[in-house]
């Protein structure tokens, strides 16, 4: 019901706030037509689960280990169906409209506690989901670090093979790539032939992280993992594991790589039919894309202007922090500039994120014992994937988790932030967190970026709390501004770029004034173009954050307690901010 619209427009939040207060006599929540309510809201979000998590074989077996648990019959294998015609999307939108008055339908005020919140994230998940549908044609499934080219090989190599029935169905999903790939390069062609098609640049970066992926096609990543992975599924005879082998290699080699050529070939030919080489505003409906962007991708009520007034405030402020500090210790300020990526010695990604964990227990509420690795990403993945990633486990095995590092892109001053963006006290923590929970196996489908980004470079520049194990700890309020500072920038010249409409120059002179080199304005254009909204994830959402803990402390004063605050934060799980900052009230209002 809901992972279709998902599928096609990833981004989703809500529109309306929810509120807890009501009008009128409060209804008796015990009753037992208030039960009957609440037992079929619960039928209600158990049936859209099931229908959501089996709209493709991916889904399901990233979302749950054994569906036969839950009593779900996988259905046929399949990666699913990108359709964009024109009447598809009428009748998505009249299915949105229609679940709509479905969930209306419930008496709101029988619910419980759990039950408002699950039905107000729904509510305005859906109402953002139609906003996707306004402007369809600046969606793009091909974008710098969150398109298909760089997503499905990694989403592919951890493919979990808990049986043989699991090789065989990975095996089946292969070979429909090219099918897939062929619906999103049909979806290209005609945003090329409405006027919307990516500009040059991006479409060269698109081709390039194509070519790179399969430069050795047999060397390539789907080829090394599955060889490497066979052998530990259980019943597996060396006939088996032969045969198996040569069927992996030969749908990397012949469906596989064929659909990257085919990418490849198609943006060579659509390349010079882009009408716009600037940010996002300059598109007919662009201004109005990017407000939608905001909602969806960050889960902000924020309006555009409204952030750029926030983020200026905070540029100022970090950098009368730099300059303050630079006077005060401007021998430890210039050690750190001229010589940072040396205060870290050679980092062990385990211990330090076991470091993180035994450090991190006067801030957060305790999680279970938490398994993990932490993997390099192949090679042929370095030039395409950002520095790092955790790939979030399925609900009911939340216990096993992995983080890739891609050396290729990473220093060892980055790393000691990066593990504490990916790991502990970051996005791994959380979502073991909120899977340890129990929680609506709805919420699980749901991705809240703004939330999990925000909460991970949130407890990442908590990290630099911690440095005086690795590095100097005078160098550690440097180290943090400096990491405020460049999100910061990045952001405001994301959103003057995709909202304001800067250009070229105006971009090299902003970066200038503020101390960064305009040289690079180039590079960073072409990236906040190619993925607009994505800095706002990270940065507006860590900056949410950092509200609600202003917020919580100004109010409770000696009573505000850490620990209790982020348990807050966590046991509501990945939401948007203004039904976070609801919860964060009630929280204080509780304790003052």
């Amino acid at each position: 019901m809901f992972k279709k619209k998902l599928k096609q427009f990833t981004a989703i939040a809500l529109v309306v706030a929810m509120t807890f207060s009501m009008t009128g006599c409060e209804k008796n929540r015990n009753s037992s037509s208030a039960k009957k309510e609440q037992e079929k809201f619960d039928t209600y979000l158990q049936e859209s689960f099931e229908e959501s998590v089996t709209d493709d074989t991916v889904t399901l077996h990233y979302s749950i280990a054994h569906p036969e648990n839950y009593g779900i019959t996988p259905p046929e294998v399949t990666l699913g169906e990108i359709d964009f015609s024109e009447e598809t999307l009428a009748e998505e939108v009249a299915e949105i409209e229609e679940e709509m008055k479905e969930l209306e339908s419930f008496d709101y005020e029988l619910l419980t506690d759990d039950q408002q919140l699950t039905y107000d994230i729904v509510k305005d998940l859906l109402k953002t989901n139609l906003l996707s549908y306004d402007n369809p044609y600046l969606y793009e499934p091909f974008a710098y670090t969150s398109g298909l080219q760089s997503n499905l090989p990694i989403t592919m190599s951890e493919y979990t093979f808990y049986d043989e029935d699991d090789v065989k169905d990975y095996l089946i999903l292969l070979n429909q790539v090219p099918d897939y790939y062929q619906q999103c390069l049909d979806f290209e062609k005609v945003k090329s032939e409405k006027g919307f098609f990516m500009s040059d640049a991006s479409a060269d970066e698109v081709i390039r992280q194509c070519q790179e992926y399969i430069a050795d096609p047999e060397n390539n990543l789907l080829i090394a993992t599955f060889n490497d992975r066979i052998g530990d599924v259980p019943g597996m005879t060396p006939e088996k594991i032969e045969d198996y082998k040569k069927q992996n290699h030969d749908a990397v080699i012949n469906s596989v790589v064929p659909a990257y050529e085919n990418v490849i070939s198609t943006f060579e030919s659509l390349k010079g039919t882009g009408k716009n080489d600037l940010g996002l505003v300059h598109f007919e409906g662009g201004a109005d894309y990017y407000k939608y962007l905001l909602k969806s991708k960050v889960g902000t009520d924020k309006t555009p202007e409204e952030v750029i007034t926030k983020l200026d405030a905070e540029i100022a402020e970090v950098m009368q922090e730099l300059y303050g500090l630079a006077m005060v210790n401007y021998a430890a300020y210039e050690g750190y500039m001229t010589d940072y990526e040396s205060l870290y010695g050679d980092l062990d990604t385990v211990e330090t994120i076991r470091y993180f964990e035994d450090m991190c227990v006067d801030k957060f509420p305790e999680i279970p014992e938490i398994n993990f690795t932490v993997t390099p990403v192949h090679e042929s993945l370095e030039g395409i994937v950002s520095p790092a990633f955790y790939m979030t486990p399925p609900m009911d095995d939340y216990a096993n988790n992995s983080i890739y590092i891609n050396e290729g892109s990473d220093s060892s001053s980055g790393l000691w932030s990066t593990l504490a963006h990916e790991g502990i006290p970051g996005h791994m923590y959380q979502f073991v967190y909120f899977l340890s929970n129990d929680p609506e196996p709805l919420r699980t489908l749901l991705s809240f970026n703004g939330y999990q980004e925000g909460w991970a470079t949130y407890v990442e520049l908590m990290s630099y709390d911690y440095y005086d194990k690795y590095a100097d700890e005078a160098y550690a309020d440097i180290e943090a501004i400096n990491g405020k500072l460049n999100l910061l920038v990045s952001a405001r010249i994301e959103i003057g770029v995709n909202y304001e409409g800067w250009n070229l120059e105006e971009t090299a002179n902003y970066m200038n004034t503020n101390g960064f080199n305009g040289e690079a304005a180039q590079e960073i254009m072409d990236y906040v173009i190619a993925e607009p909204g994505n800095y706002q994830m990270y940065v507006l959402g860590w900056l949410e954050f950092e509200e609600l803990k202003e917020y919580a402390q100004e109010e409770l004063g000696d009573k505000f307690n850490e620990v209790e605050f982020h348990k807050v934060i966590l046991d509501a799980g990945p939401c948007q901010f203004y039904i976070l900052e609801d919860l964060v009230k009630e929280y204080v209002k509780e304790n003052k």
